[in-house]
C-alpha cells in the first residue's frame, strides 16, 4: 500500500516553460537574417517573410499572426554579443539568458541590372 506523504505543485525548481519556449524560438531563428535587435527581434525567415518576436502584455509572441510562445514574463531583451544573438527573459526578478543563433544581418538585395564597381 502506498501513502502520499507530501505533494508539491512545483516538481522542478527550474522554469521549464522558459526552456521550451526558447528552444522553439531558436528553431525559428537559426540561420535567418535579422533586421532589428533590441526590445523586439525582427528577422526574415526562410520564406522571405518578416517576422517579429516581442513582449506583449507579459507574453512572448511571434507576429504576424499571434503565436504566444511564453506567458508570465516581466521583460524581454535581445542582444548581440561576439556575433551571437542572445535573448534575456526576466521573470520574478530572475534573468535567464540563452543563445539563439549566429548574428547574420539582412543584406540589401541588388537589382539585376545594377553593376558592381570595384
Amino acid at each position: 500500500m502506498y501513502r502520499l506523504i507530501s505533494h508539491s505543485s512545483k516538481i522542478s525548481p527550474f522554469p521549464e516553460d522558459i526552456y521550451r519556449a526558447v528552444k522553439q524560438v531558436s528553431q525559428y531563428v537559426i540561420g535567418t537574417s535579422y533586421i532589428e535587435i533590441g526590445d523586439d527581434y525582427q528577422y526574415v525567415n526562410y520564406a522571405g517573410e518578416t517576422m517579429i518576436l516581442q513582449l506583449d502584455h507579459h507574453r512572448l509572441v511571434k507576429t504576424p499572426g499571434f503565436e504566444i510562445l511564453l506567458t508570465d514574463i516581466d521583460d524581454l531583451q535581445f542582444g548581440i554579443i561576439n556575433d551571437l544573438v542572445y535573448v534575456t527573459i526576466t521573470r520574478d526578478k530572475n534573468d535567464y539568458r540563452f543563445l539563439l543563433t549566429y548574428a547574420k544581418e539582412k543584406e540589401e538585395i541588388k537589382e539585376e541590372n545594377e553593376e558592381v564597381i570595384e
